[in-house]
């Protein structure tokens, strides 16, 4: 089984698991860790340590906000065990893309399909392309 682990400062990873929820509905397999509810990086740490301990046979994708933060730093270390990957920058669509990903896609290529949609929609607007946009809008509205 495939479990997914969101873990940040504040409150941003239950956010996201809220956003997620509301999509998906089930989301038996994800669990959300922030600062905010559980105060320091070592106490969800341990937890999600002793989840590991306690179900070897899982993969486990954990998700962070920033890249050598408090929190990514921690749980870099549980990458030492061959069942668990970290990836760091996390997003909604990062989670959703893992979290409908076929189960018979191996856990590498799930990884690979988030990191590179999340690329792909990390866009940036201005006036001109937001224009640009519009027309291109227009137009494919004009063929129906």
């Amino acid at each position: 089984m495939r479990k997914v682990i969101l873990a940040s400062h504040g409150s941003l990873a239950e956010g996201m698991y809220s956003a997620v929820k509301m999509i998906m509905v089930n989301c038996e397999n994800i669990s959300a860790y922030g600062l905010d509810t559980y105060g320091n990086p070592s106490d969800i740490y341990e937890i999600v340590r002793d989840e590991i301990i306690q179900h070897p046979e899982d993969e486990y994708i954990i998700l962070c906000d920033i890249n050598g933060g408090s929190v990514h730093s921690h749980l870099m270390q549980l990458c030492t065990n061959k069942n668990v990957y970290l990836i760091v920058g996390m997003t909604l669509g990062m989670v959703l893309e893992i979290s409908f990903s076929s189960a018979d896609l191996g856990i590498r290529d799930v990884l690979r399909k988030a990191i590179t949609s999340s690329i792909e929609n990390t866009l940036l607007y201005d006036a001109d392309s937001v224009k640009k946009e519009i027309e291109k809008g227009l137009e494919d509205d004009a063929l129906w």
